[in-house]
């Protein structure tokens, strides 16, 4: 059986959860289940990005060494904040922030299995990255084809 941790179940299909539960964290509110909501949620938004991180770190230049620590920000009221730490191959500190756009991940079509949001990754406290989307199509510019 497949963990949280574990993405064996596909990026497609783990993306498809993340919106079905980031729909639910827009309704939920203040409900008292909601921590545990949270949670669950924040969780698997660390698991989705573990590998989008660690992929953008070895795209700059700055491989991880085995898997960057990963952990959910549940103190964050509504947003889906994630942090993860680790090694590169330099021996160098690597440091990620992700906050995953809710309202733009539940707007989505099926099937689209990018990550919206703003995400930010340092080596050794110098910024290697910044950007606004994991696994995103290209934005053709108007009466392109």
């Amino acid at each position: 059986m497949a963990g949280i941790g574990d993405l064996s179940m596909g990026r497609r299909t783990t993306s498809a959860v993340l919106v079905a539960l980031t729909a639910g964290l827009l309704l939920a509110g203040c409900a008292p289940e909601l921590g545990e909501f949270k949670r669950v949620t924040g969780e698997l938004s660390a698991a989705l990005l573990r590998q989008e991180a660690q992929d953008a770190f070895a795209r700059k230049g700055h491989p991880i060494q085995g898997k960057l620590k990963c952990r959910p920000d549940i103190k964050q009221p509504t947003d889906l904040v994630v942090e993860c730490t680790g090694l590169t191959h330099a021996e160098a500190e690597a440091h990620f922030t992700g906050m995953i756009d809710r309202y733009r991940l539940a707007r989505q079509d099926p099937g689209d299995a990018s990550l919206p949001g703003k995400y930010r990754g340092t080596v050794d406290g110098k910024e290697v990255f910044r950007m606004n989307c994991f696994s995103c199509k290209p934005h053709l510019p108007s009466g392109a084809s």
